[in-house]
């Protein structure tokens, strides 16, 4: 998603790009942003939005990283509608205009995306580089009719123009959503829901895991069936941090296996695999199921943060493995999802800023790719929050 910022900074990314192909083609020719009514450039492009509307296929998505039971404000999904149109002063045949028109129109067949590192580069007061729905520059076919309504509203004389179209321009709310606190109770005798099934077939398959979340450098228990058909080894593999061997699994049954987490091992979900060394040296491989390896705080808590004069407050935490950049990365201060401001490298030291902030004590939790650091206390009989895990605001 991307903030507000992000309509201006789909413009100046298309100025930037087209800027480069029409200055190859004709040296010295301006890309401009006004009004077709008001061109007074000897030779240039002017790039003029002259529309916005709503993508359906997006519209009352939810934010990534929303998770059941969450509410967040759903996501302003726009679509750019662009006219281009290339001028010439003084030029009776128009050849410098069609020189200009068709070097834009081969720049846009040829990048049809804006990328990450175009955003970036062109745009850097804007966050939209972090949308992980790329931004697709269409052509637009308008008719007769179209082009008329069009230049009798710029009340200007109709030049050859073309229409491309910017989606989706994903924009997110500034409304604090809603993240309710786990249940940490199911009933009097705190069972939850119990099934069972026969074996199938002899191949080793991964159910799933025992918890929802695992800590570094603590036990994962996987179950399933067949898991005692060889020598286990454990493969994680995550899209930001690459793959890890863990060698520290053992057979604890059938149905069970339980491996050592690595002490280093980054937050987010990860993809597990089991896979199976028999005598012989022939391997098995299970199905991969999603691991979601959780972050610790660390530092002094409960944290003491103190309010500026207009309610503001600002959180510095520090995460117990590094964090990347693109992933997502929250602080939840009792039931509001704070977002971490942005940083460019991967970092431990976290920075949010809490706005209308309320004195009192709240439950805390760093959410990293929707996956919550602990908050209840692990040395308790029974189940309840931790009293570290707080904030308290003054």
């Amino acid at each position: 998603m991307s903030d507000a910022l992000a309509v201006a900074a789909v413009t100046e990314t298309l100025r930037a790009l087209l800027q480069t192909a029409v200055d190859r083609t004709v040296p010295g020719a301006l890309v401009t942003l006004l009004p077709p009514d008001e061109l007074t450039a000897e030779c240039g492009l002017n790039v003029f939005l002259y529309r916005t509307s709503l993508d359906g296929g997006w519209v009352n998505a939810d934010p990534d990283g929303t998770r059941p039971g969450e509410t967040r404000r759903p996501l302003l999904p726009l679509v750019l509608h662009y006219l281009l149109t290339p001028y010439a002063a003084g030029d009776a045949q128009g050849l410098p205009a069609h020189r200009v028109l068709g070097a834009a129109m081969s720049a846009l067949h040829d990048r049809p995306v804006l990328g990450p590192a175009d955003l970036r580069s062109a745009a850097p007061f804007s966050n939209l580089h972090q949308q992980t729905e790329p931004v697709r520059i269409t052509p637009v076919t308008l008719d007769l009719a179209d082009t008329a309504q069009l230049w009798t509203a710029f009340r200007s004389r109709l030049r050859p123009s073309v229409a491309y179209e910017a989606r989706p321009v994903l924009i997110e709310s500034t409304v604090p959503g809603r993240t309710p606190l786990p249940v940490v109770r199911r009933g009097e005798q705190d069972r939850g829901p119990e099934a069972a099934a026969g074996a199938v077939g002899r191949r080793p398959a991964l159910a799933a895991t025992t918890v929802p979340v695992a800590l570094p450098g603590h036990d994962l228990v996987l179950t399933g069936r067949c898991l005692g058909s060889g020598v286990p080894a454990l493969h994680l593999t995550h899209s930001l941090h690459g793959s890890h061997l863990v060698q520290d699994v053992r057979t604890v049954s059938d149905t069970e296996v339980h491996a050592t987490l690595p002490d280093a091992l980054a937050a987010g979900t990860w993809s597990a695999v089991l896979v199976f060394t028999a005598a012989d040296g022939t391997e098995r491989t299970t199905e991969a199921v999603p691991v979601g390896v959780a972050p610790r705080l660390t530092g002094a808590l409960p944290l003491p943060v103190v309010r500026d004069a207009e309610g503001t407050a600002v959180l510095e935490v520090t995460c117990g493995t590094p964090v990347h950049p693109g992933q997502r990365v929250e602080l939840l201060v009792g039931e509001v999802p704070v977002p971490a401001e942005p940083f460019v490298r991967a970092t431990s030291a976290l920075r949010f800023r809490l706005t209308g902030a309320r004195p009192g004590r709240y439950a805390l939790r760093l959410r990293v790719d929707g996956v919550d650091s602990p908050l209840l206390d692990a040395a308790s009989e029974q189940p309840r929050f931790d009293a570290a895990a707080a904030v308290v605001v003054t």
